[in-house]
């Protein structure tokens, strides 16, 4: 009379174990699965600067990067220029300058950052170095000079002479007017005004002549040119200046007029 109820009753509890099965089993997939993917997770790779870039300052270069987010740890940047290995800085610096550049050139700057026994790929940048025009050049220091005789009058002997010349800018920095000495003969000087890359002055006194064994008064004029410049300690400097330097004498002591034209060409003594 209740066996019905009885089967019935078995067939539930049958059917609660089953989905108490299924359930367990899930939990342990699930629980694998975790394990996996926890195994599969990659270490944070080395990554180059970020934002690296160059910019001409004159004549030299700064270089700016910034420390690269969500890379392995960095102990340091290895700076490169056109594969050769300029400096090496620890990773809290973010910028360098190179000073040791030349105008008219272009230079290829690489960075890696560097880790534990490894370097991560290269960052790079192009900088060209702008040549400035020569009415820019600085007249600064000490010249040997060349000169030439053009053309004389009214003397009884005369032999083409040698010169030493000092120029001492009257500014601070950059091209402007120069105050010109000779060198060995130390009075001989005068005020020389610039105009772009030409300078011109007048000087009134001894000037190598003698009449009748007398120091005679000559009036000079020098009309110079920068023809040459270059970047020295980190200026842009006149190294050859040329030009003609004109002398003339008044008739003095029993001597009669003259006057002789020289060209020169002055060249930068540098040091060493």
């Amino acid at each position: 009379m209740f066996e019905p109820a009885r089967a019935l009753g078995r067939f539930r509890w049958v059917a609660i174990l089953l989905i108490a099965a299924s359930f367990s089993l899930a939990a342990c997939d699930s629980g694998g699965e975790d394990k996996a993917s926890r195994t599969d997770a990659s270490p944070p790779k080395l990554l180059p600067p970020a934002g690296f870039s160059g910019a001409a300052d004159g004549f030299s270069v700064v270089l700016s990067w910034s420390a690269p987010s969500g890379s392995a740890k960095i102990i340091g940047y290895e700076i490169r220029r056109d594969g050769s290995l300029l400096r090496s800085v620890s990773s809290d610096e973010t910028t360098l300058t190179d000073a040791d550049v030349r105008p008219g050139k272009a230079y290829t700057y690489e960075i890696r950052s560097r880790g534990k026994g490894a370097d991560s790929e290269a960052a790079s940048t192009d900088v060209e170095i702008a040549v400035p025009p020569l009415s820019a050049a600085r007249v600064e220091g000490d010249f040997s000079v060349a000169a030439k005789t053009l053309s004389k009058s009214g003397y009884s002997s005369f032999a083409t002479p040698s010169f030493g010349w000092h120029f001492r800018p009257k500014c601070a920095e950059g091209a402007c007017n120069v105050v010109w000495r000779d060198v060995f003969e130390k009075a001989v000087h005068a005020t020389l005004k610039r105009k772009r890359a030409r300078y011109t002055g007048d000087y009134k006194g001894f000037f190598l002549i003698k009449c009748r064994g007398t120091r005679s008064i000559s009036s000079v004029h020098l009309v110079l040119k920068v023809a040459r410049a270059r970047a020295i300690g980190g200026e842009w400097r006149a190294t050859k200046l040329a030009g003609t330097v004109t002398n003339s004498e008044a008739s003095q002591f029993g001597c009669v007029s003259a006057r002789a034209v020289h060209s020169v060409k002055a060249k930068l003594r540098l040091a060493g």
